[in-house]
């Protein structure tokens, strides 16, 4: 092979370079158009979840500080029965002719009553305060990311 020889083939391939080089920069460009496109929708659909977390976020505040008044409300209600009916328990246990025991075990079934009723509203404070738990890791999770 000549001198000239190789310098056609050396043009040939120098071409064919600047060619690729064209198209490799040519498909750079085009995907950084499109992650910029994909980065603009990604950034739309965040604003419009956070917008929706944020108002399921404030409903469900105003849902749990109308529970928690509510049942901080029954809960002292049953407490006050609950107070009440030892003390008339408490008197009714000296009693025992038939009346005054009929009487006191009506009283002691008010009483358990009341009881479960305080259970249930204990219950209800335990389901609130789980799900103040999971929107506050919600919460945590959004602002600086997973604990895992």
């Amino acid at each position: 092979m000549n001198k000239e020889e190789m310098k056609e083939k050396l043009d040939i391939l120098n071409a064919k370079m600047k060619d690729l080089g064209d198209k490799t920069r040519d498909a750079i460009d085009t995907v950084k158009i499109k992650g910029l496109y994909a980065k603009d929708k990604m950034d739309e659909m965040l604003t419009e979840t956070k917008g929706n977390v944020n108002a399921a976020m404030e409903n469900y505040r105003i849902f749990s500080e109308r529970a928690k008044s509510k049942a901080s409300s029954e809960l002292l209600k049953a407490q006050m029965n609950i107070d009440v009916a030892k003390k008339e328990l408490e008197a009714k246990k000296e009693a025992h002719d038939k009346a005054s025991m009929e009487a006191y075990i009506e009283e002691l079934t008010d009483y358990a009553a009341a009881c479960i009723e305080l259970s249930i509203l204990a219950s209800e404070e335990a389901k609130l305060a789980t799900l103040e738990a999971i929107a506050a890791e919600k919460e945590y999770d959004e602002k600086y990311g997973s604990k895992e």
